[in-house]
């Protein structure tokens, strides 16, 4: 199985060298659709049986061509809430895991648990490919952006349509928070949230990479000037048949279909809407510009910006040493976070 974040995945790699089982409920459902109404009393029933609050429980939903997208569900124990649905950055897995990593920085599950002690519920996802999801996708050339789009509003959707739930936000991380954006124009939202989102088309963003690359040294002069040509002719959207073997990784046939409909997409156009939008940027993300969170807020008629001092890419704050020992803890999502999620969901819902 070729995972679908592999563009992303490799490219990266060549510049930067107690779940419990929800059962099946009623009607199976229908694709880009949550729970049919017939029933619905029974399943809200059967669901919160199912879905006790404090521990995650796996949901999931039909995207199609007998394709299952898995998910972990987490609520507080009464009442009606607010929900989080948690889009993941590229290569990892719905807790923010990389798969075959022996490091576990678990941000969303993180970003879950702290959402939970402010009363709102999550629902934090595999993409196609990932996880739980990695059967979601037969062939790389047949994944597109917009597959993920879809399956995005496949997911509000479903949790639209769960017991006790009220407001429904979008959070999308890194490459995701476009998705988000997107997904909100299929399907209305009561909030996007944009977690170190960049206000810069992917094309930019990795002809900057391949400039930086090829500065350092990792890169050389012949290798820098084909990767830029090839990088070109399909933000034109061009195919390039039988690229160099040495750029292969990032520019195979099977994956240039997925980077043309990624290129040209214009993250500060897709967030011209009048959905409420926050904009969340860590102060130490050292992949994005101070100013990134502004620029992205230009296209929204309704965003707040929160800038996260001392957070990185995952909005985390490193741990100082204890003790004599120097002991270091693994960094943990800032408290920061949920508080402005919280916040802002309390002014739009």
């Amino acid at each position: 199985m070729i995972r679908p974040s592999a563009a992303s995945a490799a490219l990266s790699a060549l510049l930067l060298a107690s779940a419990a089982y929800a059962q099946t409920v009623g009607p199976a459902p229908v694709p880009g659709q949550g729970p049919t109404t017939a029933g619905k009393d029974a399943i809200d029933q059967r669901v919160d049986q199912l879905l006790g609050g404090s521990q995650d429980a796996m949901v999931a939903v039909d995207a199609g061509d007998d394709a299952l997208l898995y998910g972990s569900y987490r609520h507080p124990d009464t009442g009606k809430y607010s929900l989080v649905l948690i889009l993941p950055a590229a290569g990892v897995d719905r807790n923010g895991n990389e798969a075959g990593k022996d490091a576990k920085p678990d941000t969303y599950k993180q970003l879950a648990q702290a959402l939970m002690l402010k009363g709102i519920a999550s629902v934090r996802i595999d993409k196609r490919g990932i996880g739980g999801s990695a059967k979601a996708i037969d062939k790389e050339d047949d994944l597109r952006f917009e597959t993920y789009v879809d399956d995005a509003v496949t997911w509000i959707k479903f949790v639209q349509a769960l017991p006790h739930v009220g407001c429904v936000a979008v959070l999308g991380h890194s490459e995701s928070a476009l998705v988000a954006a997107l997904a909100a124009k299929k399907v209305k939202v009561c909030a996007i949230i944009e977690m170190s989102g960049s206000s810069r088309p992917a094309a930019a963003l990795l002809a900057d990479q391949l400039k930086t690359a090829s500065d350092a040294g990792r890169l050389d002069k012949d290798t820098y000037g084909q990767a830029t040509k090839i990088l070109n002719e399909l933000a034109a959207g061009k195919t390039v048949p039988d690229p160099p073997s040495k750029l292969s990784a990032m520019f195979r046939s099977s994956v240039q279909p997925y980077l043309i409909s990624w290129l040209a997409l214009n993250p500060v156009d897709a967030l011209n809407t009048s959905t409420p939008v926050l904009i969340l940027q860590g102060s130490g993300d050292r992949s994005l510009a101070p100013d990134e969170a502004r620029k992205l807020a230009a296209g929204a008629k309704a965003e707040r910006v929160v800038m996260i001092v001392g957070a990185d890419h995952d909005l985390k704050l490193a741990a100082a040493p204890t003790g004599k020992s120097g002991f270091v803890a693994e960094p943990q999502v800032s408290p920061q976070v949920a508080t402005a999620i919280a916040d802002f969901l309390d002014r739009v819902k």
